[in-house]
Parts: structure tokens; C-alpha cells; sequence
């Protein structure tokens, strides 16, 4: 290597690295002027400390000067060094001067030794040297970190150097880092693009060429845009460009993408290849996909919104509005999918077997990226799918409707999901019209047909009422039958008890989906039959004061709280078990504590069995919902969230259940009457009209065992609510039991674990004609989209007879090697091995590249960080630089070479 002379203008941190090499070099402690050639010109403080010593630092541009300087410094008393900055050549110094001075000569600063200096390097890449612009770059940005290694590389340093002047680090974006996902994110920050611009033109030339290889097509576009003035619009502008570019959009694009063309070239430059535009926009959605989905600062997603709408001035300004629809981020292409679900919902009310294209349409809108941001939208028109999918469904009430019992279980296996589906969408939707209009008449469809089975119900229940129960679970044996056995079982484990005052069927189901996905396992705690998650009928009529009432006293009664605690704790199946019922008034602490100390004590204690009710959805009856929202989550009611921590941590079983059900408020009609109970009920005074029911018998707790209920869910007495309960429909009579233990807990006898509940046409899952087989990767799996060269050869690492299941992965056996060890702990930035053994089970599994977008999501990592990633696998992995890792299609996949693996690492393979 023979690094070019070159006379620099030295900066401080170039100055202070170099001043200490050369002490600690070649000067002894009593030799005190040191004479360097550069620029004389000098920003930096006059005084530092080198090497223990105190410093001076002069400029001095003649050898008079310097001769002075020298001089006068000499004649101190003190022993602090001289450092002389001048352009004057050794040969004009006489050798009086020089014999004063270290070494007797004037010490030129090398510029790529200076960098080679700064990395702590011993050789230098003689591709980097070939960058005349970069060593005058690279010293100007000093200090740099140390290397691992002994060589600096010409990708190190320029890698190095273009994330400091790109102001990577505002980003949080290390070097290793850098590619199109950095870049983009760096384009929107005018402060870092403006700095950037400043920067010197062969440095900043230099670093766009060098960019435009690294990150390929990405860079070639965006540096386009910054020459132009317009790199602020660079990623909306990639949005609409992925529209525009989409295969389905081919035949009305042509001309919107002629002017975005000129949009971006309008400083001139060579033409661009659809390949280009292409690889940028797919970048682009990328990284604008991630900050929408991914976990987001408050900062970053701000961004994003404020790019979608900047994209869709563009999408105007380019008369590109038509091809909205084929975007999977633009807010317009995410009204227009909306638009195709409210045409095919509208044709699917005339004909519901036919919603194979519903689903489509539906799945289409929940792949949106902004199907997040518009949850409530989204959700309603699944809903909709659904409500049509069970429009589908055989209808027949005399049939479905034959008997109570059948008819409540009916209802918590079925009909409660129904409802909440209906409910959801009587929300509805607030700018698409159509689909305002189509879920108002789907609306109305459902509740025609649901109608018809409340109607079928109610005169079985007037049957029923008069009979007696037979054998269905009815709200007063809940105790005797469900909670008592399970007292008396041998493990002893302690019991919670909640009872969610008006809790229905469809309220349950919500609950119970959450539950399931927080560490929770479902059981069916009733023996016999089928498992199920199971229905309980309520007294009638369906009122706290007689259905909760009969409840804790395990027989058909009414009472208030005092009269239910009194009862509960004193029945004889208890078998002297400890046993406390909380209410409202018991239940909340003092400032800083989530519950009272009375029963912070009882949950605490193992010996106790507890129940507790609470009011919540009872209560948002009377004062309706805070939201349009319907749904119901367990942090909507109460301290229901602080009750199921307390369970977990102690293991208690936990049986959610209710009094009662509830109906709510749907454009209902008022029905006057005389002799109004409640507002579902009345005292039983002929006549008995359309949508009510006369019931009389044992089972209804009222005067003369006799009442009439409305079982028309759109029907009520007295006042408007927001829902109401007393009558004789479906919602209200059916009381739901859920029993639950905390994952991995073990089973008390007789319980039977339960699969997921939802009817079968609740599934979101689109319907097409069966395509053809999807290829076989050589591991015998369905391949995923892996990006280009799919259609490449499937190797397997290891083409030999199969071996036990207990044999290790390929990817298992790769780990446990001490090489592998030893390479991952020579990194410095630890990558755990469980991500590491993802990809490359990702990458055998795809039997080819893949994107790095995928690579980044397989290892759970932002996108920002795939190249990063890679590059540290590639350190571990490409041994001696063979390429056992390669980025390949342009920096845009990853492959991995099976046989170079292998035989790096020496596995045996299977």
C-alpha cells in the first residue's frame, strides 16, 4: 500500500489521535517541539493533553514563524510540548531549526494511516484507498470505533461514514443497519437530508454511488428525488407507485405513471426500469407497513399518517385515483376495499349461500395496513360475513326450538354469537352509504329470523314453566351441582365465584375469547354428554331480585343482598368449607388498593372459597354503554381483571356466571300497558298480545305464580334503557356458565377440557374453489411466498434415510457445534440463538432466498434492522469469506448455501 500525500486541513479529533501517536512514537520526554505538515489554519483549542503532557498547538505558514515559535517556547521553563501545524516543506528548514525538533524532521500526517489509525486497523482495503474522496472524508468524521478485526474494508468504512453523514443514529439505525429501510426513513427528515446536501461534493457523490450499490434500487430512485428537492416525498410517493406498478392496475396506469416518472426525474439522469420503481415501492410499503403494525413510537406512527396523507395528494395530483384499490396502504384503497365489501354484502342479503366473494372482499380489508387503525370497521364487517354465513344455515324454529333445554344451550353454543354479531353491527358505519344501508338491512334480516326463534322458545317456556325442570341446569342447582362437588373435591383447590349481574350469552363469548388468550384454560365443569361450555336456565321472571336471589340460595326465592350472603355461606353442602359472598358495597379499597382489605384477605386465603358480583353490566342497562361499541372486554367490568389475578396467582378455579341475560336497546317499540313489573314484564292481566307470553307455574316467582313477558327482543314496557331484562326471550332466560383454571393447573374430577366454542360459520376463513396443490419444499411443508427464485431446486440439508423424532434438527445440531460457539462469541453485538436458528429454519424450509423483510419478521425483528441482522449471521456463518450466507437479487433476499454450510461446520446431517 502507498497511501497519497495529501496536505489536509486537519481537524481537532484527526489532530489529537495523531499528536499521541507520534509522542508516544518517537519523542522523548525531554524533546518538547514537534513540527507537523498540514494546513496551518487550526478551530480546535490552542492547549490539550497527550499523552500525560500538556500541548500547545500553533499554525505557522513561513519558516520565520516558525523559528519564532520554536524559539520563544523553548526558552520556558516549563516541560510542555510544542505541536507547529505549517505547509512549509522539510527542505526549507535549515538544520539549526530541525536539530531542535523530534526526530530532526517534520512529520507529514498520511491521511489513510490517520484512518487506518482511528479503526484501530492494521492494512487497509486497497479498494477503500481507490476512493480518493474518502480519507479526507473519513478524517474529517473522526472518532470511529475500533474493529474486531485487523483489516478495514472498504464496506466498513464507507458503511461507517454513510451512517454518520446521514445522521443515522437519530434513528436509531446502527451501520450495520444501513439499507433501503434506514434510507427511507432518513428521506423524511428534511434537517438530516439538508446536512447531507452540505457536505462536500466529491464526499457526497462518493456516498450515493456507494449507497446506490449497497442498497441497489432503493437508492438509485430516492437520490433522484433529494437532487430534485423532493425527498421528502419519498415515501408517499412509493406508496403510490406500488399501486400504480401493480400487475391488476396495468390497464389504467400508463398515463398517472408517465407523470410520476417525470416527478422523479425532473433533474434529468437516465431513464428508469419498471424494476426499479418497483423495488422502491415494494421497499416502501415495507417500512410504511412496519410503522403502522409494528410496535411504534408515538413519533413513528405519526409519520406514517402524515405520509398516507401526503400519498393521497399525490394519488389527486397524478390523476392516479383509479388505482387506489390495488394499494394495501393508501387510506383510498382502504375506502375502496370497504366499498367492495358493502356491494357484495348488499348482493349476498338477496342470496346468502353465495358469499364465497364476501369473504374474499372481507379478507381483503383485514390485510390492509390500516385495518388496525380501523379495527371497529373491520370488525363490523366481519360481523356481516358471519351474520351471512349463519343466514346460510338451515332455518327452522319448530325443528331448532324443541324444548328449553335445547333451545338455552342452542343459544350459548349459537344464537348468543349471533347476537353479538347483530349487535355489533347496529353500530354501523359512519362515511361508507352503502354500507350504512346494507348493514341496516342485514340487520333487519337477523332479526326477522331471530324473532321467529324467541317466538318458538317462548311457548315451549310456558310449558316448560308449568312442568317443572326436568333435567336442565337451572340457576338455583348451580350451586348444589357445579360449585359444591367441586368444594368437596380431594386437591382442595380454592373456588372464585364471580356472577356478572345481566351477563348473556353473547357478553360470555367475548369474555371467554379473552380469557383463552391470557393464560387461561376452559373446562366444562357439568358431566355428561358432549363437553361443552354450558347453559343454565334463569327463574322467572328473569330479575336480580328473584334469578340471582335463587341463585346463592339454591332454591327459587327472591331476596336482597343480605338475605343472598345469609343463605350462601350457611348451605350444608359446604361441609363447614369456608365460604364469603362479596357485593358492590363490599368490594372496592381505600386510595391505592385495587380491592377491600376484607376481601384482599379472603382471595389470599387458600382455605376460602369466594364469590363476588359484580354490577357492571347490569348497571350499563340503566345508564347505557360509554361507547357506540357494543363489545364487552374483561376491563370494562369492574375489578374483574384484579379477581382474575388474584385466582391465578393462588390457582383458584374461577366459574363465571350470571342471573339473568338482557336484551338491548334496538329501535324497540313501546308497549303500553297497565300492571308493568319491569320493563320486560307485567302482571298477568288479559288479554296476552302479539310478542308476549303468559307463564305461569312453580317456577315463576311472582304473585299467583303468574306473569306475562314480552319474548319480542324489540319490545319493552315503561321508559326507554339501554337494554332491559324481565321477559321471556332467549337473551334473557339463557345464563351462561364458564368454568376456567389457570394454564397448566391440574384438573379436578369430572372437568373436560374444551376446544374453541365458536359455531361452525363463525370462521373468517374465504371459501374459493380449491386451487391446485401448492409446491413441497423438500422438508415436506406448503412453501410460504419466499420471494424470486422460488421456483429454483429444493435441496435438503441432509438427503438421507429418515431417523427417530428424538435425532436433532439440522438447525439443533448446527447450534450445538463449538464452532457456531466460538463464532457467536467473537460478536459484539450478541444475536440470542433462538433468532438465529428461526432464519435458518426459515431459509431450509423456503428451499431458496428470501426477502428481507422476511428474514426480519422471522427473527422479530423491524425492518430497519434486517441488513443488520444479516450481516452479523454472515460473521458467524461465512467462515474464512465463504459465502454461506449471500444477500443476493440486488440486497434484497437472502440465501443460504446448504453444501457450503455443511461443509463449514462439519455436520453430519440426517
Amino acid at each position: 500500500m502507498t497511501p497519497a500525500r495529501t496536505l489536509l486541513p486537519i481537524t481537532p479529533a484527526a489532530l489529537e489521535q495523531e499528536i499521541a501517536r507520534l509522542l508516544r512514537k518517537y519523542a522523548a520526554r525531554d524533546e518538547r517541539v514537534l513540527l507537523i505538515r498540514a494546513e496551518p489554519s487550526w478551530t480546535g483549542q490552542d492547549e490539550i493533553t497527550s499523552d500525560g503532557r500538556r500541548v500547545t498547538i500553533a499554525g505557522c505558514v513561513s519558516p520565520l514563524a516558525i523559528l519564532e515559535q520554536v524559539t520563544d517556547h523553548l526558552e520556558r521553563s516549563d516541560d510542555s510540548m510544542l505541536v507547529v501545524l505549517t505547509p512549509v516543506e522539510e527542505s526549507d528548514l535549515g538544520p539549526g531549526l530541525l536539530s531542535r525538533v523530534v526526530r530532526q524532521r517534520v512529520f507529514v500526517i498520511e491521511p489513510w494511516q490517520v484512518v487506518e489509525e482511528s479503526f484501530g486497523a492494521q492494512q487497509i482495503d486497497p479498494r477503500l484507498i481507490v476512493e480518493g474522496w474518502a480519507a479526507e472524508a473519513l478524517i474529517n468524521a473522526m472518532p470511529w470505533p475500533r474493529l474486531t478485526g485487523t483489516i478495514l474494508t472498504r464496506d466498513v468504512a464507507l458503511r461507517h461514514l454513510a451512517a454518520k453523514r446521514l445522521g443515522m443514529d437519530q434513528f436509531g439505525v446502527e451501520p450495520d443497519d444501513l439499507g433501503a429501510p434506514a434510507l427511507l426513513l432518513w428521506s423524511a427528515d428534511a434537517g438530516a437530508v439538508e446536512a447531507f446536501q452540505q457536505l462536500r461534493e466529491d464526499e457526497r457523490t462518493g456516498l450515493i454511488a456507494w449507497l446506490r450499490e449497497r442498497v441497489g434500487r432503493t437508492a438509485d430512485v430516492l437520490f433522484r428525488l433529494v437532487d430534485g428537492g423532493k425527498a421528502g416525498d419519498a415515501l408517499a410517493l412509493g406508496l403510490v407507485c406500488a399501486a400504480l406498478w401493480n400487475p391488476e392496475a396495468a390497464d389504467v396506469a400508463a398515463r398517472p405513471q408517465g407523470a410520476v416518472l417525470a416527478y422523479i426525474s425532473t433533474m434529468g439522469g437516465s431513464s428508469m426500469e419498471d424494476s426499479l420503481i418497483k423495488g422502491f415501492a415494494s421497499d416502501t410499503e415495507m417500512i410504511v407497513g412496519w410503522l403502522l403494525r409494528g410496535r411504534s413510537t408515538a413519533e413513528e406512527t405519526h409519520l406514517a399518517h402524515a405520509v398516507l396523507d401526503r400519498a393521497e395528494e399525490l394519488i389527486i395530483q397524478f390523476g392516479a385515483r383509479s388505482v387506489a384499490r390495488f394499494s394495501a396502504l393508501l387510506r383510498s384503497g382502504f375506502e375502496d376495499r370497504l366499498s367492495d365489501v358493502a356491494e357484495l354484502l348488499s348482493a349476498a342479503l338477496d342470496s346468502p349461500r353465495g358469499n364465497a366473494a364476501l369473504a374474499l372482499a372481507v379478507a381483503r380489508l383485514r390485510d390492509h395496513a390500516l385495518a388496525d387503525t380501523h379495527a371497529h370497521r373491520v370488525r363490523r364487517a366481519e360481523m356481516a360475513q358471519r351474520l351471512i354465513q349463519w343466514l346460510a344455515t338451515p332455518y327452522d324454529p319448530a325443528v331448532r326450538v324443541s324444548g328449553v333445554g335445547v333451545a338455552v344451550q342452542a343459544q350459548i353454543d349459537e344464537w348468543g354469537w349471533v347476537d353479538r354479531a347483530r349487535d355489533d353491527i347496529w353500530a354501523g358505519e359512519h362515511l361508507n352509504e352503502p354500507l350504512k344501508q346494507a348493514y341496516g338491512m342485514l340487520h333487519g334480516l337477523v332479526a326477522e329470523r331471530t324473532r321467529g326463534l324467541n317466538e318458538a322458545f317462548a311457548a315451549k317456556l310456558a310449558a316448560w314453566a308449568a312442568a317443572g325442570p326436568g333435567d336442565a341446569l337451572t340457576v338455583e342447582t348451580v350451586l348444589p351441582r357445579v360449585v359444591a362437588p367441586l368444594v368437596a373435591d380431594k386437591s382442595g383447590r380454592p373456588i372464585l365465584l364471580v356472577v356478572l349481574d345481566g351477563m348473556s350469552a353473547a357478553v360470555a363469548c367475548e369474555l371467554a375469547e379473552e380469557l383463552r388468550g391470557q393464560r387461561w384454560e376452559e373446562y366444562d365443569a357439568v358431566g355428561g354428554g358432549t363437553p361443552r361450555r354450558r347453559a343454565i336456565v334463569a327463574a322467572l321472571p328473569t330479575l336480580t331480585k328473584v334469578s340471582r336471589a335463587s341463585l346463592f340460595a339454591a332454591h327459587l326465592t327472591t331476596g336482597r343482598q343480605e338475605d343472598e350472603r345469609s343463605a350462601f355461606e350457611a348451605h350444608p353442602f359446604w361441609h363447614g368449607k369456608k365460604v364469603r359472598l362479596f357485593h358492590k358495597g363490599t368490594l372496592p379499597g381505600e386510595a391505592g388498593e385495587a380491592l377491600s382489605e376484607d376481601l384482599t384477605a379472603a382471595l389470599g386465603d387458600p382455605t376460602v372459597h369466594v364469590a363476588v358480583v359484580l354490577n357492571a353490566i347490569d348497571d350499563t342497562l340503566d345508564k347505557g354503554p360509554q361507547s357506540a361499541d357494543s363489545a364487552w372486554q374483561i376491563k370494562d367490568i369492574g375489578i374483574l381483571r384484579t379477581l382474575l389475578d388474584y385466582a391465578r396467582f393462588q390457582g383458584r378455579a374461577v366459574i363465571l356466571t350470571s342471573d339473568h341475560g338482557h336484551v338491548l336497546e334496538r329501535s324497540g317499540s313501546l308497549r303500553s300497558v297497565t300492571g308493568v313489573e319491569s320493563g320486560r314484564h307485567r302482571t298477568a292481566l288479559p288479554p296476552v298480545t302479539a310478542g308476549e307470553v303468559e307463564l305461569s307455574g312453580p317456577r315463576v316467582i311472582a304473585d299467583n305464580n303468574r306473569i306475562i313477558a314480552l319474548w319480542d327482543p324489540y319490545l319493552h314496557y315503561g321508559p326507554k334503557k339501554a337494554g332491559y331484562h324481565g321477559g321471556a326471550s332467549l337473551a334473557e332466560v339463557t345464563i351462561p356458565l364458564l368454568a376456567f383454571l389457570p394454564l397448566g393447573a391440574a384438573v379436578p374430577e369430572g372437568w373436560r377440557a374444551l376446544s374453541e366454542q365458536q359455531p361452525n360459520w363463525w370462521s373468517l376463513r374465504p371459501a374459493p374453489a380449491a386451487p391446485a396443490a401448492p409446491p413441497k419444499t423438500a422438508r415436506g411443508k406448503s412453501r410460504k411466498s419466499a420471494g424470486p427464485n422460488l421456483a429454483e431446486p429444493v435441496e435438503a440439508l441432509f438427503d438421507v434415510a429418515p431417523v427417530p423424532e428424538t435425532a436433532p434438527s439440522p438447525v439443533e445440531e448446527l447450534l450445538a457445534t463449538e464452532l457456531f460457539e466460538a463464532q457467536h462469541r467473537l460478536m459484539p453485538r450478541k444475536v440470542p440463538t433462538d433468532k438465529i436458528g428461526a432464519v435458518l429454519q426459515a431459509l431450509l424450509d423456503a428451499g431458496g432466498p428470501l426477502p428481507l423483510p422476511v428474514i426480519a419478521e422471522t427473527a422479530g425483528e423491524p425492518p430497519v434492522r434486517a441488513a443488520g441482522f444479516v450481516a452479523t449471521l454472515q460473521r458467524i456463518l461465512n467462515i474464512d469469506n465463504y459465502a454461506v450466507l449471500s444477500i443476493v437479487d440486488n440486497g434484497r433476499s437472502v440465501r443460504l448455501d446448504v453444501h457450503l454450510l455443511r461443509e463449514q461446520f462439519g455436520l453430519k446431517g440426517r
